[in-house]
């Protein structure tokens, strides 16, 4: 097995991450061109697979849950 720094994610990951998205702005900036858009003028209406992957998020709840869970079972693992 190999051992990798994680947290976030990998360096593995990001490096490969990094080189892709300065291969699409040099693919998109050829002959000078520049790129169009910015945040500012971004639409805040989701798209249909925004919406698809948004209906398969945790809606917070399960996170408070899953936070109430691990609290009890450290207060059980100290009384014993």
């Amino acid at each position: 097995m190999t051992s990798k720094v994680q947290g976030e994610g990998d360096y593995e990951s990001a490096r490969r991450y990094d080189e892709k998205t300065k291969r699409f702005v040099e693919e998109k900036t050829q002959g000078g061109k520049e790129l169009k858009g910015s945040a500012s003028e971004a639409s805040d209406k989701l798209t249909p697979e925004e919406k698809e992957a948004l209906s398969h998020a945790k809606s917070g709840d399960e996170d408070k849950r899953d936070a109430d869970a691990l609290r009890a079972a450290e207060e059980r693992r100290k009384e014993h």
